[in-house]
């Protein structure tokens, strides 16, 4: 009885585990609770390189060119909708290359990751409930 108890335990945690981790599992190399190895461009490039692209394919510069506009306008307290379409028009798209929706928000996810995690939260919030995620 206790051993089976225990397996049920073990289970259920396991379980609890694999839900609770849907939103972060995805970004390994920008978690910031990791200990981080490389500086802060290295982390976002080497996330997002793991991204598709609907054509062509960004340079590292276009990449890099985001994170710190996307932060400022987050302090601000901008939502994403304001950075993606309202606003600046900060969607991650270039003369030769872009991103479906979908891997557009896990570029801002990885980006505010690295770069201004204190606004992870404010970004997985709108993009929740604006059915991005």
């Amino acid at each position: 009885m206790r051993r089976t108890t225990m397996l049920l335990t073990v289970a259920l945690l396991a379980s609890l585990t694999a839900c609770g981790s849907r939103d972060t599992g995805r970004y390994v190399a920008a978690d910031p609770k990791a200990t981080p190895t490389g500086t802060k461009e290295d982390r976002y490039l080497k996330s997002a390189a793991s991204l598709p692209y609907t054509e062509g394919h960004p340079t590292d510069e276009e990449l890099l060119a985001f994170p710190p506009k996307w932060c400022a306008d987050l302090a601000l307290g901008h939502s994403v909708e304001y950075l993606f379409f309202n606003g600046p028009k900060l969607y991650p798209v270039g003369q030769d290359w872009g991103m479906m929706q979908k891997d557009a928000n896990e570029l801002l996810i990885i980006g505010v990751t690295v770069y201004c995690p204190e606004y992870r939260e404010q970004v997985l919030k709108d993009l929740r409930s604006a059915g991005g995620l």
